[in-house]
């Protein structure tokens, strides 16, 4: 789906949608034929399994979770998607299956968006929406899911915005975690200059003078007080996003936005609110977002910490992070490097990013699982 996506000052894409489309929400043709293959293909058919899409209500409000896997006896791994209000539920066809062969995957729309913007009332959401908030929701919901498959803690990642929630949660409750893992990991309000600087640096080794020019025009960026400018930081990470600073080797936004029109789990009527309810929704947590630093505010943790970073991110760049890693006190902690990667990880080295989730975040969580035999 696409939208007009606003975003919290290092912790989402920030990259100029079409606003014909972010309005109307129209899907691709044959969407229906499309999405029905892909729920055959995809679908669990191990009697050990779980396939479910439902509400669950979290902070007093009904909100969409999905919940896939192949035993589910494997570890639970909540997944916080980013933003703010760019839910991976619809996504998740491109990336997640391989998972489920060794965790039960959650996939959570926050409040206010995704498919709960079909029956989510703005005036009532959005005095709610805060980091807070959310992170409170995220708490309920592992909560809810330590005891409805008796376990004792689950995995928590979050990517982009969710790497602010999930890092929060973390901290505040640890005790419900095996590990947290970090995806673009958010880090601080500063970077916005690291952020222009590398998309400067790619811009003046391709010879792109168009690039410089609009680069140039907003120099210094950030301003002497730090203050943050939507306008400026779109046009950021719009030249960022060229040189391979959100997908590697792809130079806009579009593939990535349009995969989730084929979401099995979105109907055409979920991808047209949704996309209509993410300008208010990262609006509302932009505001309040406008200066923090983890650094000093989470300066350690008392789970094991995960973090994969892509080398070529320019929305949650890599250097603050790997910075981070080096400060941060936890259990253990432990960066992986993405070498060819920007901010999706996750779609641009998807092997990759599965052995890391096998090799270094599945042995926190305790003894493997068997299938029983037949």
């Amino acid at each position: 789906m696409r939208a007009f996506v606003l975003a919290t000052l290092l912790a989402a894409p920030l990259i100029p949608l079409d606003p014909a489309r972010a309005q109307t929400g129209k899907p691709v043709p044959e969407r229906e034929y499309i999405t029905a293959r892909l729920a055959e293909l995809q679908k669990v058919r191990t009697p050990e399994g779980i396939e479910s899409l439902e509400q669950v209500e979290l902070g007093g409000v009904k909100q969409w979770i999905s919940i896939r896997g192949q035993n589910r006896k494997n570890p639970v791994l909540l997944f916080i998607h980013g933003g703010p209000g760019v839910p991976e539920m619809p996504n998740r066809w491109f990336f997640q299956r391989p998972w489920e062969d060794f965790f039960t995957v959650v996939q959570w729309d926050q409040r206010g968006v995704g498919k709960n913007a079909v029956s989510h009332d703005s005036a009532t959401i959005f005095p709610t929406l805060s980091l807070d908030r959310i992170a409170t929701d995220a708490a309920e919901l592992a909560e809810l899911l330590r005891t409805r498959f008796g376990q004792r803690k689950i995995v928590v990642a979050g990517h982009s915005w969710g790497s602010m929630v999930g890092l929060t949660l973390a901290r505040r409750r640890p005790e419900l975690l095996h590990a947290y893992v970090g995806i673009g990991q958010v880090v601080a309000t500063a970077a916005e200059r690291v952020i222009w600087e590398g998309a400067r640096e790619r811009a003046q080794q391709a010879g792109n003078a168009e690039a410089l020019r609009e680069l140039d025009s907003i120099a210094p960026y950030p301003g002497p007080d730090g203050a943050f400018d939507l306008g400026k930081a779109m046009l950021v990470r719009k030249w960022g996003a060229l040189y391979n600073g959100l997908w590697y080797g792809v130079p806009t936004d579009n593939l990535m936005f349009e995969m989730g029109d084929w979401g099995p789990e979105y109907t055409a009527e979920d991808i047209a609110a949704s996309g209509r309810n993410q300008s208010w929704a990262g609006g509302a947590l932009l505001t309040e977002l406008k200066a923090f630093d983890f650094r000093t505010s989470i300066p350690a943790i008392e789970v094991p910490v995960v973090i994969a970073q892509g080398r070529w991110d320019l929305l949650t760049p890599y250097a603050p992070a790997v910075d981070y890693v080096r400060i941060l006190r936890a259990p253990s902690k432990k960066l992986v490097t993405f070498e060819r990667s920007g901010h999706m990880p996750m779609f641009e080295e998807p092997g990759r990013f599965l052995m890391t989730l096998v090799n270094d975040v599945l042995p926190l969580t305790g003894p493997p699982v068997s299938f029983p035999r037949p």
